[in-house]
C-alpha cells in the first residue's frame, strides 16, 4: 500500500512536483491489450492532446499511465520538451506491486484518485480532444461544492459514467478517495469484467456512492433514470451544419462539417429553450 502519502502514484518526478496537483489522467497501452494499437497514431494523438493542454488546462499536469510498449525513446523527448507531462509506468508505481498484472488498462488512469499529492483528477481518453465546451462544464463544476463531475454529450453516451468523461476533486473527500483506491487495488475487483471494465467498474462501485455529491452535465439523456439531477452544459454547441464536435468525440471530429442531431427540449437550459444544439 501507500507509504503514508510520501510517494505519488506515478513516479519520483511526480512526487517532486509536490502537493495540490491538478491532473488529467489517461491510459496508454500497446498491442498486448489493444489489437488496434499503432505507435504512430498513438504519438499523433498524444501530441495533439498535449497541445490542447496548453490551450485549455495550462496549469494542469497530464499523467500517462502506460505499459512497456512506451519506452525511454518515446518518454524522454516528450518529458524534456513538455514540463507538464508525467509518464507513469504501470509496473513501477512507487510502493506498489506490478499493477499491470491484474488491473485492466482502461482503469490505470483512475489511480490518481488515491494520490495524496493530487487535489483533482479528470479521467480522459487519448483520442478525444479537449475543447472549450468541456472546460466551461468543468469550471461550472468547480463553482459548486460537489466532489464528482460526469459528462454525457452524445445520444450514445447511455451509461452512468463514461470512463473518460468524469472528474473527482479528491481534496473534498479524501476518505472516499482512499476507498476508491482500495477498490482499484483489490485483485478480486476485476475478475468478471470485459473490455468495458472501466465503465462497469464505475457503475458498480462508484456511481451508487456519489449520488449526493455529483454534478452531471447531460445534453441528450437527461430524462433517463440515471440522469436525474443532471443539468445542461453551460455553453451552446456550434450550429449543426458546422461540426460534429462533442465532449468525448474521437479525433478527427471538431472542425469538420458533419450533421449532429438536435438535443431534446427537456435537456436545454430553461432560459434558452431555443438552443437546439445544447
Amino acid at each position: 500500500m501507500l507509504d503514508d502519502g510520501k510517494s505519488s502514484l506515478c513516479n519520483r518526478f511526480s512526487t517532486l512536483r509536490g502537493e495540490n496537483q491538478s491532473v488529467i489522467s489517461i491510459s496508454l497501452f500497446g498491442s498486448k491489450e489493444n489489437a488496434m494499437f499503432s505507435i504512430n497514431s498513438t504519438l499523433k494523438f498524444l501530441n495533439e492532446l498535449i497541445a490542447d493542454m496548453y490551450t485549455f488546462y495550462p496549469r494542469w499536469i497530464l499523467r500517462i499511465y502506460h505499459d512497456a510498449t512506451i519506452d525511454s525513446s518515446i518518454i524522454c523527448p516528450i518529458e524534456c520538451k513538455h514540463l507538464n507531462v508525467d509518464f507513469c509506468n504501470i509496473s513501477a508505481i512507487p510502493t506498489l506491486e506490478n499493477l499491470g498484472n491484474f488491473i485492466p488498462p482502461k482503469i490505470w488512469r483512475f489511480l490518481p484518485v488515491g494520490d495524496t499529492f493530487v487535489n483533482v483528477i479528470t479521467s480522459r481518453d487519448l483520442d478525444s480532444p479537449l475543447i472549450q465546451r468541456e472546460l466551461d462544464a468543468v469550471n461550472e463544476w468547480f463553482q459548486s461544492n460537489k466532489s464528482f463531475h460526469v459528462m454525457r454529450d452524445h445520444p450514445n453516451h447511455n451509461v452512468r459514467m463514461l470512463g473518460g468523461m468524469w472528474g473527482f476533486r479528491t481534496e473534498l473527500n479524501r476518505s472516499f478517495a482512499a476507498e476508491f483506491l482500495k477498490k482499484i487495488l483489490d485483485h478480486s475487483s476485476f475478475t468478471h469484467y470485459d473490455n468495458r471494465s472501466d465503465q462497469i467498474f464505475l457503475s458498480d462501485h462508484i456511481w451508487p456512492r456519489i449520488q449526493n455529491d455529483i454534478i452531471v452535465h447531460d445534453s441528450f439523456l437527461c430524462q433517463k433514470s440515471y440522469g436525474k439531477n443532471s443539468r445542461p452544459f453551460p455553453t451552446r454547441r456550434r450550429p449543426l451544419n458546422e461540426t460534429n464536435c462533442f465532449v468525448g468525440c474521437v479525433r478527427p471530429c471538431c472542425g469538420t462539417s458533419k450533421p449532429f442531431s438536435e438535443c431534446p427540449v427537456a435537456c436545454r437550459p430553461k432560459n434558452h429553450p431555443e438552443w437546439s444544439t445544447c
